[in-house]
């Protein structure tokens, strides 16, 4: 206990000299050039040596940030969206060395969640100075994530996304419309934490931070802190509440329709779902049942905008 008292109070008072940026030169409309051109002078001119590199393919950021901390970089810093920052943080996972976020994606969740800006200038100041955090890491299966993850409509969205050619919040409203109106809900069979919970469900989410992106709040009481995973149970519903369903996430409010239920736990078995989807922060990903979603030992020290 003493030695993680004294890691942490290292870690706090540690200012980041060495930064490495990884950028998605193809997130937010190719902005990746545009942070360049602006975070780098910036912390040149807050005397830390930086170096970046841009992202050439699908896992490239994780060996980037692996081969920064093994190189002995005090921050390494994801220049993207909540892709870029999940592949970054895999690379981190179990070390001492900083993650930052410079969020120039799509939804940007991570971001939203840790009160860092989305004007590019802002989240650069948070480099130099955000307060650092220690946030919990969730895994489904072997697939570690930070924010969500999950089975049902919003995994299908996920994979509808990826296959699209362009991105963004219009392009993803116009998806879900779409989807929503031939979507059926999937049967499935899980304990949480010992509960049984068998029934079709029209989603379900594994929330280690309240939001998806966009201030959209699926989990409106979720802490990345707090060791607990929140699963938020959308029931099967009449689709004349799809409106209502999709308002109340902007207002915090989702929990209190008839058909969301939301639990905490450590583990969650899933043990049958009609479903070969899955989501990770947003990426899709293919499941096998039975599945496990639990924290892991591992955390990660992130600089932080709140």
């Amino acid at each position: 206990m003493l030695l993680k008292i004294i890691d942490i109070l290292v870690m706090t008072s540690k200012k980041a000299e060495k930064i490495f940026l990884i950028i998605n030169s193809y997130a937010g409309n190719k902005a990746g050039s545009k942070a360049v051109d602006v975070v780098v002078p910036y912390l040149v001119k807050m005397d830390c040596l930086v170096e970046y590199a841009f992202t050439e393919y699908q896992g490239h950021a994780t060996e980037l940030a692996i081969k920064a901390s093994e190189d002995g970089f005090d921050l390494v810093v994801a220049v993207g969206g909540d892709g870029t920052m999940n592949e970054v943080a895999l690379g981190l996972f179990g070390t001492n060395t900083l993650m930052g976020i410079i969020p120039i994606g799509s939804g940007n969740g991570l971001a939203r969640e840790l009160g860092i800006s989305m004007n590019i200038r802002k989240s650069a100041r948070t480099l130099i100075d955000g307060k650092i955090l220690h946030l919990d890491v969730c895994k489904l299966n072997d697939q570690r994530f930070l924010c969500t993850s999950g089975i049902g409509f919003d995994a299908l969205v996920a994979e509808k996304m990826s296959l699209a050619g362009t991105r963004g919040f219009l392009k993803y409203v116009k998806l879900v419309i779409k989807e929503c109106l031939f979507y059926q809900p999937i049967d499935v069979r899980m304990r949480i934490d010992g509960i049984l919970i068998e029934e079709p469900v029209f989603m379900i989410t594994f929330a280690n931070a309240s939001q998806f992106g966009n201030n959209a709040f699926i989990a409106p009481g979720a802490s990345m802190t707090d060791g607990l995973i929140d699963v938020v149970v959308v029931k099967k519903f009449p689709k004349f509440w799809m409106p209502l369903f999709a308002v109340s996430l902007f207002f915090k409010l989702v929990l209190k329709l008839p058909f969301v239920d939301c639990y905490r736990a450590r583990k969650i078995d899933l043990e049958i779902a009609d479903t070969q989807v899955f989501h990770f922060d947003g990426e899709p990903g293919k499941l096998k049942v039975p599945a496990q979603i639990k924290l892991v030992s591992e955390k990660i020290w992130v600089k932080s905008g709140k």
